[in-house]
């Protein structure tokens, strides 16, 4: 996503109703699997949790890697609450250049080229979700 001050962020919203006591976001290049970044936070609310990559706030913890995107490549982006070992997560791909598309507030959504407001995101979240 683009947050509301034009920084790439990352959105993340979940499928139980109670808030996950951790929340993981990994950023990896999808053609070499190579780690690019990986945040954790325990501050997920109201089933919605945002991440700026530039100024990731006191509520993140970068835990490896470095956040700094490169244009021209292809990156995974997959986030997941708890441990993860429940193996319940979502993964996107994604580049710069598609993200330097978007308008502030908007996510990039379920579909090649398709955007989502914060509601319709979560909207779309809990379809998938079963």
């Amino acid at each position: 996503m683009r947050s509301e001050d034009g920084a790439p962020s990352v959105a993340v919203t979940w499928c139980d109703d109670s808030s996950p006591r951790r929340i993981t976001v990994s950023i990896e290049e999808k053609e070499s699997e190579r780690p690019v970044a990986k945040f954790t936070t325990t501050k997920g609310r109201d089933h919605f949790a945002t991440l700026n990559l530039e100024s990731p706030g006191p509520d993140w913890t970068l835990l490896s890697g470095d956040p700094r995107l490169t244009p021209g490549i292809t990156y995974r982006l997959m986030a997941w609450p708890g441990s993860g070992k429940e193996m319940g997560f979502g993964q996107s791909p994604f580049t710069m250049e598609e993200l330097n598309e978007l308008k502030p507030g908007q996510i990039a959504g379920g579909y090649p080229g398709e955007t989502l407001t914060r509601s319709q995101f979560e909207e779309y979240a809990k379809s998938i979700c079963g």
